[in-house]
Order: C-alpha cells, then sequence, then structure tokens
C-alpha cells in the first residue's frame, strides 16, 4: 500500500505542479495582454491628441486669416464649420457662432471648384455678387466672433487639456 500511496502523492504532486505551471503561463499571457492594450490605448490616445490639436491650430489659423482679410470670408467660414465639427460638434452650435452658423448655411449649398467653373459667366456673377452681398451684411458679426473663436479652448475636448 504504500507504493501506492507514493504513486499516488507523487501523481498529484506533478499534476499540481503542471497546473501551476500552466496557470502562471496564463497569467503571464494575460499581463502581456494587459500591457499591448494599455500601449495601444496610449498611441491611440496620443494620436487622438495630436489631431485635436492640429484641428484647433487650423481653426485658429482660419479664422485670424479671415480678421487679417488673407482669406475671404465665405472660404474661412465654410472650411471652419468642417473643422469645428470634427473637433467638437457641440461648439459649433455655441451662441457665440451664431453669424459664423448662418453664414455657413446661406453659402455652403453655393458651387465651388469644377462646379462653379462650369458656371455661365452671368451665372458666376450672380453668385458671387449674393456672395459678396452676405459677406458684407455679416462681416461685423463674423469679425466679433471670429475674435471669440481664436481664444476659445473647447472645453469639451478632454485631451487638449
Amino acid at each position: 500500500m504504500n507504493i501506492t500511496y507514493a504513486v499516488l502523492l507523487i501523481t498529484a504532486i506533478v499534476i499540481v505542479a503542471a497546473l501551476a505551471g500552466y496557470a502562471w503561463h496564463l497569467t503571464r499571457k494575460v499581463k502581456a495582454m494587459q500591457q499591448r492594450a494599455q500601449e495601444e490605448q496610449a498611441r491611440a490616445e496620443l494620436q487622438l491628441r495630436e489631431r485635436q490639436q492640429t484641428l484647433l491650430q487650423d481653426i485658429r489659423f482660419i479664422a485670424r486669416s479671415v480678421l487679417e482679410e488673407q482669406c475671404e470670408i465665405t472660404e474661412g467660414v465654410l472650411r471652419l464649420g468642417y473643422l469645428i465639427n470634427a473637433l467638437d460638434p457641440v461648439a459649433w452650435e455655441l451662441d457665440e457662432l451664431s453669424a459664423v452658423r448662418r453664414h455657413h448655411e446661406l453659402t455652403s449649398s453655393m458651387p465651388i471648384l469644377d462646379a462653379y467653373k462650369n458656371l455661365t459667366r452671368k451665372e458666376q456673377f450672380r453668385l458671387d455678387k449674393e456672395r459678396f452681398a452676405l459677406e458684407e451684411e455679416h462681416k461685423p458679426s463674423i469679425e466679433r466672433e471670429l475674435r471669440w473663436l481664436v481664444t476659445y479652448h473647447f472645453p469639451a475636448v478632454t485631451l487638449l487639456q
């Protein structure tokens, strides 16, 4: 009987040791996966932060360009609409940007680039006249809003903080 007990004891010890080794292997594997997931999350946050920083710089650059009359109001407003919506769609709806939004709504359906070139000269003239009138009408309020936008910090965009 002693030999049977010894064989059973050795078998039990071998089984427990094998299970412990397998558990240790799985634990290391889980820790490695967690480490990779944390590294991927950190990389993704860094990429998002860089993207947000780029969007913010572009927003401020275009706003300043319009204010310094290096960019037409309509072109600037159309670009800002896209950029602000990409960075913080809620900010686009702020009351502080109501004139910018209104101008965007009135001009976003106007043809540009090839679509504009394909218009007749008379249609282009009519469209330009309409656009210039809108720009002149909205200019003071848009400039005021763009001066505000240049200093706005987008508090809802947490990775910028």
